[in-house]
């Protein structure tokens, strides 16, 4: 079956717009992305889509970014940030399982140490899920894991924390208890909408579980590729990183130029239901595979300039053109949670305001860590994963003074 590649931004993004091309992706990680809403297609995706949305009502962002995650931040920096050095790939996954977590509508049971390695661990083999597609070795291995700790996460965290959400929503539907005192989360809004979406159980766990993975290993990603950039940019003036501290506007710009060269997905797949004729006259025809690279999109030069495929935090913007390029995706598959992650995005800075802005949760993690004296390691070096097709990287050694 014949492959098409599209890699200009303008035909990426037009690729991206197309109805009939379905996500192919995850095709290899069925045993747990299998009709979940980044899998879904056409009139099931849009409304499922459309429901769970509904979990970003009334300034959700404002509402998570100032009283949900500072909580949830200082907890964990406070309970594994006890070490003059750590990994931070290692202390970015702490971090964003316990905001993953709360995002996707799963408690933490008993805040253990033991719970928080557990939580931890299920993450890192669920996550292999999204990328089984891309990975070089045994895969059957792999399977196995993901099969175990699917039924893990279902009985230890998804059932307990699903039977409170349903005694709330009682509760709320018995008139005792406000909308308001329900769990801003996406179990919630899912148990809400049963009847209208009618989910298999066994769906339901991997829907929850899919959110739960999503967000945490592209947050991580993300995080770890920034700060190596900003580590890069004053490796000779590291006593001027407190400049971003107190500018996180700034601080902010870095994070987004981040994401556009480092995407989380540098691909997207996806595979025509029918005839399709893509922006650079590619005649595409039906089974027919499209992989659309994001990575070389972002870094077009007709649209970031010259020095595109360097790292400029400074360069400027243009409306209607994200800073983040299309890491964050586009047409009916754009990620829902990006302003969570890379927050308010300014034309101008001078536009900023104070009391409204949101700087997305990776800036603040980012800021946080600057904050506490994070340096890079002087003696042991950053790896990546060579097993992997993707930019990756196995172990950030970082020191704190």
């Amino acid at each position: 079956m014949k492959t098409h590649r599209v890699d200009t931004y303008a035909a990426v993004e037009d690729a991206l717009k197309q109805r009939d091309l379905k996500q192919s992706l995850y095709d290899e990680g069925g045993i747990l992305m299998d009709k979940v809403l980044v899998t879904l297609h056409g009139n099931e995706h849009r409304h499922r889509r459309a429901v769970e949305s509904q979990v970003f009502r009334r300034n959700f962002f404002r509402y998570y970014e100032d009283e949900v995650f500072p909580k949830l931040l200082s907890e964990t920096l406070n309970q594994f940030l006890n070490e003059s050095e750590i990994d931070l790939k290692a202390l970015g996954y702490r971090i964003m399982v316990h905001l993953s977590l709360s995002f996707a509508g799963i408690d933490r049971i008993d805040g253990s140490l033991e719970e928080a390695d557990a939580q931890h661990r299920l993450l890192i083999q669920l996550g292999q899920a999204a990328t089984i597609g891309q990975y070089k070795g045994d895969r059957q291995q792999i399977l196995d894991e993901i099969s175990d700790a699917l039924s893990e996460f279902e009985n230890r965290f998804f059932s307990p924390s699903r039977e409170r959400r349903l005694n709330l929503i009682q509760e709320f539907k018995d008139g005792k208890i406000e909308e308001e005192s329900l769990p801003r989360d996406i179990l919630t809004i899912l148990l809400m909408n049963e009847d209208v979406l009618e989910m298999p159980h066994e769906l339901l766990v991997r829907e929850v579980a899919f959110f739960y993975l999503a967000s945490s290993h592209t947050s991580v990603h993300t995080m770890v590729h920034a700060v190596h950039e900003i580590f890069t940019l004053y490796a000779a003036k590291l006593n001027e990183l407190v400049d971003l501290v107190n500018d996180p506007i700034l601080l902010q710009r870095f994070v987004l130029e981040s994401i556009r060269l480092h995407p989380s997905s540098p691909e997207a797949w996806r595979r025509a239901e029918q005839r399709v004729i893509l922006a650079n006259n590619q005649v595409v025809e039906q089974g027919e595979k499209v992989v659309i690279d994001l990575q070389t999109a972002n870094r077009d030069i007709t649209v970031f300039g010259s020095d595109a495929d360097q790292f400029n935090p400074i360069r400027e913007r243009r409306r209607r053109l994200s800073p983040a390029g299309m890491s964050f995706g586009g047409g009916m598959h754009a990620c829902l949670g990006m302003n969570l992650v890379a927050g308010t995005v300014l034309v101008n800075d001078e536009d900023y305001d104070s009391e409204n802005h949101e700087f997305g949760t990776i800036t603040l993690i980012i800021r946080e860590l600057l904050a506490r004296g994070m340096r890079p390691h002087p003696e042991k070096s950053p790896e990546k994963i060579e097993a992997s097709e993707r930019d990756v990287w196995k172990i950030y050694p970082v020191q704190f003074t």
